[in-house]
């Protein structure tokens, strides 16, 4: 019998956004943020009378990096050995070392934070790892959220001021998911900081001297914003000193499966022999378009454990959606790349037949039997279509 876990008691509450998670979730569900984070450390003194300001300042940065988000991926971690990936994870790890800032661009859900804490881990592991999703701080807040800001800034401000997220990633990283979000008046300041290495905190009179290393990611085209008007293209071309772009998991077909089967480790509780994927849901998951990515590939796999009832996760355990094939009903949603795709001109049959076959064979570990059960024909017809196409 497949284990079904139990509803989970208690929620998980992000720091970023305040959003409710399911406890075994590392990544916040509406933010995206990472969830894993240290216990705060007791409330201290930071200065004694007489003492300079800047031991203040650094004793209270030591403070903060200590509540900072940890980091729980490495390149080691980062599963893919399609062509793009492992062009994409050879890149980024050849940046990590660099004190440049770099920009992870790629659709929503291809896993930008994992490479951001991947270069996080490998170019400064002792700092802290800081992450603000501008998508998700409302606008009259993302300044004081990401600069900072001192006592009488506004309603409500603490007395003694508060640090901001760069000054918070001190000798660390500091993570911007979704920077095309951010405000055109936000993006003139943060350009400031990142020429100068000096912040000021709203309401602040004076200037901080940073160290930190950016990296931003988004799923926009921040060039074309950018001739739009949308986007500072000073910005740009200082965020994209080193670039990377993340394949979508519709360009990386053949990690579907061992990414589908990690999942499935990850989330089984226990209790009885772990379900496996039978032929023909890996060749649902492999031939579906995947407009969720990553993140939704492990939706569905967590989905499965918990509707399966045998120790084979058959079509019918995945989501609806998979199952008839369909990408979803929101036109808007579909990234613009995967309706291009979508909207090509028709293959001649013999590449559909190629394809089909590829598939098929790639979903069930190249076994003849199988896959001629699949396809409806017979094993010597599929031999023979394998050799005509040159396949094996």
């Amino acid at each position: 019998m497949c284990f079904r876990p139990a509803v989970p008691a208690k929620l998980k509450t992000c720091p970023n956004c305040g959003g409710a998670n399911p406890p075994h979730r590392a990544i916040c569900l509406k933010c995206h943020a990472e969830l894993l984070t240290t216990r705060k450390p007791q409330k201290k003194q930071t200065s004694k009378p007489g003492e300079p300001e800047s031991v203040a300042d650094k004793d209270d940065s030591e403070k903060h990096n200590k509540a900072g988000f940890r980091t729980a991926f490495e390149f080691r971690d980062i599963i893919g050995e399609s062509d793009r990936m492992a062009h994409a994870r050879k890149l980024a790890g050849r940046f990590a070392p660099s004190a440049a800032n770099i920009l992870l661009v790629g659709e929503s859900g291809t896993g930008k934070e994992v490479f951001a804490q991947a270069i996080h881990q490998q170019g400064r592991p002792e700092g802290p790892f800081m992450v603000l999703n501008c998508a998700a701080i409302p606008r009259n807040l993302i300044e004081s959220e990401l600069f900072g800001y001192d006592s009488g800034a506004f309603t409500g401000a603490k007395k003694s001021g508060s640090q901001g997220k760069i000054e918070l990633a001190q000798g660390g990283t500091l993570f911007l998911d979704e920077i095309g979000d951010m405000p055109l008046e936000t993006q003139a300041v943060l350009l400031r900081v990142l020429e100068n290495k000096q912040v000021m905190r709203v309401g602040g009179q004076r200037y901080r001297t940073v160290d930190f290393r950016l990296i931003a990611a988004t799923n926009k085209d921040l060039r074309k914003m950018a001739a739009e008007g949308l986007f500072r293209l000073d910005l740009y071309y200082r965020l994209s000193v080193l670039k990377v772009t993340i394949p979508p998991l519709r360009q990386r077909e053949k990690d579907i499966i061992p990414l589908a089967e990690f999942f499935l480790k990850k989330h089984y509780g226990g209790g009885g022999k772990m379900p496996k994927l039978n032929g023909e849901s890996r060749l649902k998951l492999t031939t579906y378009q995947w407009p969720g990515n990553v993140r939704q590939l492990e939706n569905a796999m967590i989905y499965a454990l918990h509707v399966c009832d045998k120790e084979i996760i058959l079509p019918e355990h995945l989501p609806e959606e998979i199952i008839e094939g369909k990408i979803g009903q929101n036109a808007e949603a579909i990234p613009p790349v995967l309706k291009a795709e979508r909207e090509h001109k028709i293959k001649p049959m013999r590449q559909m037949e190629e394809n089909i076959i590829r598939n098929t064979l790639a979903a069930t570990d190249n076994s003849i039997a199988v896959a001629a059960g699949l396809l409806g024909i017979s094993k010597s017809t599929l031999y023979r279509k394998v050799k005509l196409l040159g396949l094996k």
